[in-house]
This record gives structure tokens, sequence and C-alpha cells, in this order.
């Protein structure tokens, strides 16, 4: 048998053969070499390994050992290192002035995912991961949720501006995927997913361009109708979580209504007492803001899921919460039976 090391690749560990790991460690070294001369050097060799790792996951399976031909197949998926930076010339990583560097930039920007950045996340990554997606610093996404939540703290709006920043940051959270791979960091941000779109080796702009801007028209119709339903279901799931605002002062208004009642025309009879011991109590209206709460946000997972393509997390973020409103909706038949048992003996006295 041979022997063994454990190493860590682009944020994953492995174990691997000796033999295995002195191909790997020559080939990371060629790439090294051959992009030293490039401003990009390290975001591109960080890239690769990332590659590699993800690569090597997708051979292997907890507990099994990286041998000498997973390497050897994987230099041949990613190439040779000096093919792939013979024909470039250096660049500034940051430069737009280029027209090939605008094109770029312009497909980076339909081919953006929507994820989390997590690398650079102050709370869940979700304003970061919104710059990203957006093309815009942070910065400004942080400084919007930061005034509405300090919009609600001076009383401006006297609470829904708290609310708003809350609910809206937390249903982003949800339906947002953590960018964790480097193929997703690299689609958060448009990137190419493959090494050989680095370099341009076998990358055709025209070809790759006409995909992204000539979709089918079926594929078409059905993107349109996703925004049109992920607006209106946002809509309404932002409409019920601001009606829920007003849940907790109906008991009071019910009760006040109740007390009117009694001083124009007397006592209640015993039907009128349960629905005013039902309506006027707090634990109806509690379950009723449990279920709106839950079916909103459930809502406002699905627009958003809608609006921008996203694909559900493995944990199926969606499932819990319709589990948990079918919940809320058992407990508030349950509660009502229990109260209409136990009020039916006087209901059918009187």
């Amino acid at each position: 048998m041979n022997n063994t090391e454990n190493i860590s690749l682009g944020g994953y560990a492995f174990t691997i053969e000796t033999d295995a790991y002195a191909e790997l460690e020559t080939y990371i070294n060629e790439i090294r070499s051959s992009f030293s001369s490039d401003p990009c050097a390290e975001e591109i060799i960080a890239d690769i390994e990332e590659r590699i790792a993800e690569l090597l996951k997708e051979q292997t399976v907890p507990g099994m050992v990286v041998n000498l031909p997973m390497i050897q197949e994987i230099r041949r998926r990613i190439g040779n290192p000096k093919e792939l930076a013979q024909d470039e010339p250096n660049e500034d990583c940051t430069a737009t002035e280029n027209p090939k560097k605008t094109h770029d930039l312009k497909t980076e920007k339909k081919n953006r995912r929507l994820y989390r950045d997590i690398d650079s996340r102050v709370f869940g990554g979700v304003c970061s991961g919104l710059g990203a997606y957006f093309g815009i610093d942070n910065v400004f996404i942080r400084l919007i949720f930061i005034m509405l939540f300090i919009g609600g703290l001076l009383g401006l709006g006297e609470g829904p501006y708290i609310f708003i920043s809350i609910v809206a940051y937390i249903c982003l959270w949800i339906a947002m995927p953590a960018a964790r791979t480097g193929e997703q960091k690299r689609e958060m941000r448009g990137r190419p997913t493959d090494l050989k779109d680095y370099k341009g080796k076998d990358f055709d702009f025209d070809k790759e361009m006409k995909e992204v801007t000539q979709s089918p028209g079926g594929r078409t119709i059905r993107r349109i109708f996703s925004v049109f339903f992920g607006i209106f279901f946002l809509m309404i799931g932002l409409g019920g979580l601001l009606g829920g605002i007003f849940i907790p002062s109906v008991p009071e208004i019910i009760n006040n209504e109740m007390a009117e009642h009694i001083t124009r025309w007397g006592a209640l009879d015993a039907e009128e007492q349960f629905v005013a011991d039902i309506f006027g109590g707090t634990t109806f209206w509690g379950l009723v803001l449990v279920m709106f709460g839950i079916g909103s946000i459930g809502i406002i997972y699905g627009a958003i899921m809608l609006l921008f393509d996203l694909k559900s997390p493995s944990w199926r973020p969606g499932l819990i919460l319709f589990i948990a409103w079918l919940i809320s909706v058992f407990v508030m038949i349950g509660w009502l039976a229990v109260q209409v048992a136990d009020a039916l003996p006087e209901l059918i006295a009187s």
C-alpha cells in the first residue's frame, strides 16, 4: 500500500497518495510559474486550486484516497498551464479600457447568479451578495438597510421601517444560498467556471454571447412569467407582513365595540358572549399573527426564488416554511375546536 498524506486544497481536506501528491505539487508549481508575470496571478491560482479541489470532490467519496490516475485526469481536463498563459499579454486586473475587457464585463454581468457572499459578510453575507450580483459596492446596500433600521428607531413610520429591514434581510438570508465552492463564488461574480475560459483556450466569445443573449423563446417566456409572478407574490407577502403590524391592536378595537354595545343594548346573550370571548381575546389573534407571518414569509421566499431564478438549498427552507404554516393552521383549528366544545353545552342550553 502506498504512503499517504493529508492535505488541504481549495478549502477541502483530502487524503492523497505520496506519488499523487508529488504530481499535484508539480502541476501547481507549473501553474504558478506560467502565471507569475500576470497581475491577476494570485486570484487565478486560487481559483485553479479551488477548481482542482472541486474535481477531486466529484471523483471521491468521504474516506477515499486520491491516487495518481485521478491527478493525471485532472491535468488532462484543465490543460497545460504554459498553453493557457502563453498567448495572453499582461493586464491590470481592474482595467476596463480594453475593448475585450469591456465585453468580458458585460458577459460577467449577464452570467451572475445570486449568492450570499460569506467571505465578505458582516452577518449572513446578504448585502455583499447583492452587491456582487448588481455590480455595486456592498457598502451602499448595507447603508440602505441601516437607514431603514435607523429610520424606525427615530420614529419615522413608527416602526415599519425596522420591521421591513429585519424581515427583508431574514427572507433574503433564507432564500439566497451561500457561495461556498470556488465555482459558486465565480458564478456570483459572473466569472468563467472553467480554467480554460480564463485565458481564452477553446473559448468562442461570439458563441458564448449568443447562448447568453439569444435564449430560446420558451425560456424567455418562462422568465417573463417568473418575474411577473415574483413581483406579484412579493407584493402580497410584504402586504401580509405590513398588515400583521396592526393585528395586535384588533382585540382592543373589538372589546371597545363590545363595551359600547353593552352600554347601548345591555348584556350580551350566550352566542354574542362566545363570539366576544373568541375574537376579543389575544390568543386567537396571536395565532392569526403567527399563521399570517409564516405564510407571508413563505410567499416572499417563493417570490425571491422566482425573481432571481434561484435553486432551493439542500435543507429545503420552502418546505420547512410550508410545514410550519400547516402546523399553525392545525393549531388554530384545534384551538377553535376546543373553545367550541367547551362553550357548546352553554350555547345549547341558551
